[in-house]
């Protein structure tokens, strides 16, 4: 299978995309980045990635995705805004409650930028359905709030070897890690549930706002960075733990776990 670097720098010589007077004034700041650049926008302007879960990661992911220009983003969940939502997830207010999580996104998103596709799928991410939700995607960011479907997402971007953006947090913590999926040497979601205890979710644990939204511009930049040059110097198979009430900073290398079912088996 080729590589997302591959697949990105044919795309842009078949189709030679060019960015118009709007696209340079609109994007003009982060034109100004050496990691975006042109040659990073004309890519972010044909990448396609899929959002799965809108709470206060997806909401947020989904906002600055389609504000720097990318070119089709899907957005699945099946929830509607409930009012304990609208304390930190940033597309929803007070009429929105009741409405089904993707159309009120959509209805805000819309307007931040009318170049991008947006599309919806308001169904729960399941193994039944998850290689169908994220094929032909460049990645896929998981903004879901449970073990279960991360380790879903998780063993259908092994299977279609699609880059995986993975955010959680709970009362003051957040939690990433990005997983390449496309060398075997690398280790997956479901290693790392096996090397470490992971937090469960924020309606157990409680979430305080703004703790999320780091989270959500952590996952949002690393996924950014890599759809403008999948190159780029972003840390792959690295699990970050940031406690944002004691300013405690965690990494470590998560490796490949030997005996794991989902990636270290032949495909």
């Amino acid at each position: 299978m080729p590589s997302l670097a591959h697949q990105f720098n044919t795309a842009l010589a078949m189709n030679s995309v060019h960015l118009s007077a709007d696209d340079i004034s609109r994007y003009s700041r982060q034109l100004l980045l050496d990691d975006i650049d042109e040659e990073g926008q004309a890519r972010l302007k044909q990448a396609y990635a899929v959002v799965i879960g809108l709470g206060g990661l997806g909401t947020l992911v989904a906002r600055y995705l389609v504000g720097a220009g990318i070119g089709k983003v899907l957005l699945v969940d099946n929830d509607t805004v409930d009012k304990s939502n609208i304390h930190r997830q940033v597309l929803f207010n007070q009429e929105h409650i009741g409405q089904y999580k993707t159309k009120a996104s959509y209805a805000q998103l819309r307007p931040v930028n009318p170049h991008t596709q947006i599309e919806l799928a308001e169904v729960q991410a399941n193994s039944s359905n998850l290689v169908s939700l994220i094929s032909g995607a460049h990645c896929v960011l998981d903004c879901s709030d449970n073990i279960t479907t991360r380790k879903a997402i998780n063993a259908a971007c092994v299977n279609q070897r699609t880059a995986l953006f993975i955010a959680a947090a709970s009362q003051y913590s957040w939690q990433a890690i990005n997983l390449q999926l496309s060398e075997k040497n690398s280790g997956c979601y479901a290693c790392l549930l096996a090397h470490t205890r992971v937090q469960e979710d924020c309606i157990s644990q409680g979430i305080l706002g703004p703790v999320v939204g780091m989270a959500a511009c952590f996952q949002a930049t690393q996924a950014l960075l890599y759809m403008a040059n999948p190159k780029t110097n972003i840390t792959w198979g690295q699990y970050h733990i940031m406690n944002v009430a004691t300013a405690q900073f965690q990494s470590f290398s998560l490796p490949a776990f030997e005996h794991c079912e989902v990636c270290q088996c032949p495909l």
